[in-house]
């Protein structure tokens, strides 16, 4: 844990919540290629000023003539399309360089790579960058790709075999493993093994021995080789087994729930441009029972991605609905990360604040889905969307028409 604390110095961003314990001018806040804290326009009067302190507390919004005063535009852009929430809420920290700010080791990895600190002294001794990319591609379950990672980064003990262990024939081996030669071993097992199916059982043989291993060292409890090499035969062949059976389309994978409500829907969909300022959001409601139609259209400060714009046009739809005292509602989009969003909130903690206002807002529904639907479904709520982002005014329109400004949905 000690070692990785750099890795993760490189990635931590502190989130705002109520902004009380974050400092303006010294804390990782702001989104950029990597965390940093704000950086201030000419001299800075205030050295102790906090993130809760650019915000308008009875409005939950930022204090725009106090960011104008202290920040260009650039960094104002960042600032607010930072999410606020409404009344108090504690900051938190989290992972930047994941959609949705969970930490995984993948991610770790990459930043290594990408963001090598030049100031760090080199360490002398072999190179297993190689090593390390090659144990992601192979081909095996993510939870064995991390353990040979883990091997060949030194995060596990695997410089000692535990008397009594005993050798473990590996299947049709024509080279004999050096003992003690990690790098060199895990070389063998990534490139020199021969083209055989059988080889292919190497991740699973490793995890296998490393549990006989624990066993061993923790339980004095012995396996026998053959068992440890059987049970990782099973294992590789039933994991074999399932990559070639029926895939799931991703329709299918990400239509949640399962059960759509019968009747009225309501198609939502967010525009994100990075060079423009504005984000647009747009829904399309239709009731087939009477044939009424409503729409909604609006734009609002550019937030810091495209999954923010497209949840936003969620909360923004679900709340006009029930605005509009519709509470059986099938909401409609064509992104599918929205709809994992929104079944698994506590998976994305980059998004908190919006999401616990979905969840908000769902309990006032008598009835409530979100679906996934193909992009070419989904053409009104999009040109709506697109419509308002391109305007360089304020655009916020409810109506059983679109508006004149905008085009009218085919």
């Amino acid at each position: 844990m000690i070692s990785a604390r750099p890795l993760v110095h490189k990635g931590l961003i502190k989130r705002v919540g109520s902004g009380s314990s974050i400092s303006v001018w010294y804390d990782p806040w702001i989104s950029d290629s990597r965390p940093r804290s704000a950086i201030c326009k000419g001299i800075n009067y205030y050295p102790h000023l906090m993130v809760n302190q650019l915000i308008n507390s009875q409005t939950s919004t930022w204090n725009l003539p106090l960011l104008h005063q202290l920040f260009e535009s650039t960094e104002i852009a960042r600032i607010t399309g930072i999410t606020i929430a409404t009344g108090y809420r504690k900051d938190t920290c989290g992972w930047l360089f994941t959609k949705s700010g969970r930490y995984t080791v993948k991610s770790g990895y990459r930043v290594l790579q990408e963001l090598a600190d030049e100031d760090v002294i080199p360490v002398f001794g072999p190179d297993v960058r190689r090593l390390q990319a090659q144990s992601w591609k192979v081909k095996c379950t993510t939870k064995l790709q991390h353990f040979i990672w883990q091997i060949i980064s030194g995060c596990l003990s695997v410089g000692a075999r535990p008397p009594g262990l005993g050798s473990i024939p590996y299947p049709n081996a024509t080279t004999v493993l050096s003992y003690g030669a990690l790098f060199s071993n895990m070389a063998h097992l990534f490139w020199g093994l021969p083209k055989d199916d059988d080889m292919l059982i190497f991740p699973w043989l490793l995890w296998f021995i490393w549990k006989a291993r624990n066993y061993k060292v923790f339980s004095n409890d012995d396996h026998d080789p053959p068992d440890v090499l059987e049970s990782a035969i099973t294992e590789a062949r039933a994991w074999a087994t399932a990559q070639t059976g029926e895939i799931i389309g991703p329709m299918a994978r990400v239509s949640y729930p399962r059960t759509e409500i019968e009747g009225e829907w309501c198609q939502i969909d967010g525009a994100w441009k990075d060079t423009e300022c504005r984000a647009g959001l747009g829904w399309y409601n239709f009731d087939p029972a009477s044939c009424s139609i409503l729409v909604g259209s609006c734009n609002l400060r550019r937030g810091l991605s495209p999954l923010q714009t497209e949840l936003e046009s969620l909360v923004w739809a679900m709340q006009s609905m029930l605005t509009h005292n519709k509470r059986q509602m099938n909401f409609q989009t064509d992104c599918s990360e929205l709809v994992t969003m929104v079944s698994k909130p506590q998976d994305w903690p980059a998004f908190a604040i919006l999401l616990e206002e979905v969840e908000k807002c769902k309990r006032s529904f008598q009835a409530f889905s979100l679906t996934h639907i193909p992009r070419t479904k989904n053409t009104k709520a999009d040109k709506l969307a697109r419509s308002a982002r391109d305007q360089p005014y304020d655009v916020y329109y409810v109506n059983t028409v679109p508006p004149v400004t905008l085009p009218v949905p085919n």
